[in-house]
């Protein structure tokens, strides 16, 4: 499954980079063609996913190796690894396999007057601003909101008892478990919060497991998360 830094200039340089070719491929074994039975697919090339304001692209290799990036609006992705062919179909598989990004819970602190729920980088413990906090309280009321650098509190009156939140980071689609707040401290102290966000191999793709088959030009690519459709490119041509 593919799980979420291509940009624009990757996609670009997937899309026009020469193919490790200076060196010969291994000979293979003629086999026996089946009556019938249409010839594998050459996949080695590039490929072009380009749509309307997506930018994506794709390098298959004779060397068994392969490089994907796409970026479209604030998200940038990129995977790289090995693939191996069976008939018509390439199995994909991601080297390394990327360590997904994650929410983690960084502590209780007791500060006056400060927020219910902070979080920060985990690296810098800079604030962290780029996802959103959903709050459940014992009475049922629910709250969802953006995370503030100086953190975040529900309305002031509105949720007394505190139960359980959930941190989310929609452009990489990172969900954290739901945590059980309500055993943790009392809200009347003063009590904070804190969670980190361990952005490990943000951006990094995970491929593996992954099965192209190329129809009529199409790479078509399963067990992602989205369909993704590239059309494989002419090779380039010298002058």
């Amino acid at each position: 499954m593919i799980r979420p830094y291509a940009t624009l200039a990757f996609a670009a340089l997937v899309l026009t980079a020469p193919l490790q070719a200076d060196e010969p491929a291994e000979p293979t074994e003629p086999r026996d063609e089946v009556e019938g039975e249409a010839a594998a697919p050459d996949y080695v090339g590039r490929y072009n996913g380009n749509s309307f304001e997506t930018a994506m692209g794709m390098i298959i290799r004779d060397d068994g190796t392969f490089a994907w990036g796409v970026s479209v609006g604030a998200l940038d992705m990129r995977a790289a690894g090995t693939w191996q062919q069976d008939g018509a179909f390439i199995t994909l598989t991601s080297d390394p396999v990327p360590v997904a990004p994650e929410f983690g819970w960084s502590g209780y602190e007791t500060v006056p007057d400060g927020p219910l729920v902070k979080v920060v980088w985990a690296a810098t413990d800079e604030p962290f601003q780029y996802g959103s906090v959903k709050l459940t309280c014992r009475d049922g009321a629910e709250f969802y909101d953006q995370i503030y650098a100086e953190g975040w509190s529900p309305p002031e009156g509105e949720c007394d008892e505190p139960v359980s939140l959930q941190l989310t980071q929609s452009t990489y689609n990172v969900t954290s478990e739901t945590y059980d707040i309500a055993e943790t401290f009392n809200p009347g102290e003063g009590g904070t919060v804190r969670f980190e966000f361990r952005r490990n191999d943000m951006g990094v793709a995970d491929f593996t497991g992954v099965v192209g088959v190329l129809e009529d030009g199409i790479l078509h690519l399963t067990g992602a998360e989205w369909p993704l459709e590239l059309r494989k490119m002419a090779p380039p041509t010298g002058d």
